[in-house]
């Protein structure tokens, strides 16, 4: 066999998220004629854990680079690696191409590298994916190329460059350094092949398997806080009528009857976005109601002048599901200074039509933008009042944790000239236009805008997760030896970090400690 693609722990599935990018590259592997096949050890791993979760969340401390003590478990997760890499050695590959869709792919990334060298050192491995582009990405996996722990990895889209790589070009941009090439012509591609996955174990707590589409790449926006215009130079899409077939063969070939987009914006082209929703409008009218199709996606907010009421019409006879709309502020100086590029205007239209049309939303907020006042964030706590009305139709309010500000979005680049300063954490920006809004006070607005909209109503995206994230970043934040929890809380040092004991914990109370 030529190439053996391994879908590498740890990547969260509660959302049924069929990783996308494995499926890509088997897809073009099959088309320039190399045999291969895809393990989904991800899916194993989350298999043998599925009645235990409490272990899970303790590999994935593990996963993510947080100290882990806990040797009992690493020696059970290190057998785990060993028969995987036994599998993967008895195919006889000429190449492994592992799938790193995050940083929390890098230790399994390294261990099982290990694995498969010990057993056959004349096997390849190359790395590629997200996680392998980030700002640490190359220079962790050039590390382990020193080690000759592996032997390739790839920046950027991994679909041309891994074909020039298994055909002797190690020359290729974006082959062992970070100066990749961008993929203009996506409507070329082949389709991903999911034919390796087992699918119905990808099943989300919703009860759908949703199998991912991509149309576009990169952004049409230039949102301050977002780093996808980092990753690409160009936005690139495909047409309407290339998207509409995929998921006719997606419904045909596997069986799948949902489907969600991975682009950053599927309506990024009007125009594609448009014919797409009229192709998929008329397929679905002569659909039997067994086999009706729903399809979700994010969705950026334009004005009537370029979304007309028709468009929404069609979206909903399409199979249009679930929409998530970065909102991100109900304030429209905070949503200006982040270049979110719509009016309030625009966004009280766009509500109103996904209402008329019974469209679901997700609203997905920023608590704590650097400009954000008590003023703004008093214009969020209205607009959540204001738009009680079109509860009908907002599925979900999605909060996440507090602003964070990464390398790669224009808030970090542009630091020093924005004022924007930070003792190298993510979460311990200051901005000196507005000194008051410390990380604490962060919080405590994040707090109070979950209480508000719970207390209207409205449906909550409700994540224990994200209230641990938001503990675990203030104690690296505060750098604390010890730290006083409430009863409501432990810290866990096998798991590396704080564990919730119930889902109505009052988080404010340990930060006022």
């Amino acid at each position: 066999m030529d190439v053996v693609i391994v879908v590498l722990p740890r990547i969260n599935t509660e959302f049924g998220f069929t990783p996308a990018g494995p499926a890509a590259i088997k897809g073009c592997l099959n088309a320039a004629g190399f045999s291969n096949s895809l393990i989904d050890l991800n899916l194993e791993l989350e298999k043998a854990y599925s009645a235990d979760p409490d272990t899970l969340s303790q590999i994935d401390g593990y996963c993510e680079n947080y100290n882990f003590h806990n040797h009992r478990l690493f020696k059970e997760l290190d057998r785990f690696f060993e028969t995987w890499a036994k599998k993967i050695v008895d195919l006889s590959p000429s190449w492994v191409g592992f799938s790193v869709f995050s940083t929390d792919s890098y230790r399994p990334a390294k261990l099982l590298s290990l694995r498969i060298k010990a057993l056959a050192p004349d096997i390849k491995i190359v790395v590629g994916g997200g996680g392998v582009t980030t700002t640490a990405g190359p220079e962790f996996f050039q590390h382990l190329i020193d080690q000759k722990i592996i032997d390739y990895y790839i920046t950027g889209e991994g679909e041309i460059s891994l074909i020039e790589l298994l055909n002797g070009n190690t020359s290729y941009p974006g082959i062992n350094n970070s100066n990749p090439i961008q993929v203009l012509d996506i409507e070329s591609l082949p389709y991903p092949d999911y034919s390796d996955y087992d699918l119905p174990s990808y099943e989300n707590f919703y009860g759908k398997i949703m199998l991912p589409i991509t149309g576009s790449r990169g952004c049409v926006r230039k949102c301050t806080f977002c780093d996808v215009n980092s990753q690409w130079n160009k936005f690139t899409y495909r047409s309407g009528e290339s998207i509409a077939n995929e998921i006719v063969q997606g419904i045909e070939k596997y069986q799948v009857k949902n489907f969600v987009f991975t682009d950053s914006l599927m309506n990024g082209s009007r125009r594609a976005f448009a014919d797409m929703v009229a192709r998929l409008s008329d397929f679905r009218k002569n659909l039997p109601e067994n086999k009706k199709f729903t399809y979700d996606g994010h969705f950026i907010i334009r004005g009537e002048k370029h979304m007309p009421p028709v468009v929404f019409d069609q979206m909903k006879d399409s199979g249009i599901g679930t929409l998530w709309v970065g909102i991100e502020s109900g304030s429209s100086s905070v949503r200006d200074h982040m270049k979110k590029g719509f009016s309030q205007e625009d966004l009280d239209y766009s509500m109103e039509q996904f209402h008329r049309c019974g469209i679901k939303i997700r609203m997905l907020m920023i608590v704590g933008y650097p400009t954000e006042t008590e003023q703004d964030f008093q214009e969020t706590l209205d607009m959540f009042e204001r738009y009680q009305k079109y509860q009908s139709v907002i599925e979900e309010v999605k909060l996440g944790t507090t602003l964070l500000i990464f390398p790669g979005t224009p808030l970090y680049d542009h630091k020093d000239d924005l004022g924007i300063t930070n003792s190298g954490h993510v979460s311990s920006w200051v901005y000196k236009k507005n000194p008051t809004l410390t990380f604490k006070e962060r919080i405590r607005r994040r707090i109070i805008l979950e209480e508000k909209i719970k207390k209207l109503g409205y449906n909550f995206y409700n994540s224990n997760y994200q209230a641990n994230l938001i503990l675990m970043k203030w104690r690296e934040y505060q750098n604390l030896e010890s730290y006083e929890l409430s009863d409501n809380f432990q810290f866990d040092r096998e798991l590396g970090g704080l564990k919730t004991q119930n889902e109505d914990t009052n988080i404010f109370k340990i930060i006022q400690s």
